[in-house]
């Protein structure tokens, strides 16, 4: 049963994995596409930091489906 809650934990989850990979590839993004040369600042700092609060956000809005049959007891 699903609460309201968890969907949009899940969406969070969603968008901070794909703004997680965007952070990965963003120095390469920045030296292929003009006008994102636009943006000041150093495209590796940009993307340690990008990478450090889309995956830290990733890591806490992950939910695992607990199920009743797999037990430790």
């Amino acid at each position: 049963m699903r609460v309201k809650g968890e969907d949009t934990m899940r969406k969070v989850y969603v968008a901070s994995v794909v703004m997680t990979a965007l952070s990965l590839f963003w120095p390469v993004l920045y030296g292929n596409i003009a006008i994102l040369r636009r943006i000041p600042g150093n495209p590796a700092l940009q993307a340690v930091a990008g990478m450090l609060v889309f995956g830290s956000m990733a890591y806490f809005t992950y939910e695992e489906e607990m199920r009743e049959e797999f037990t430790a007891s």
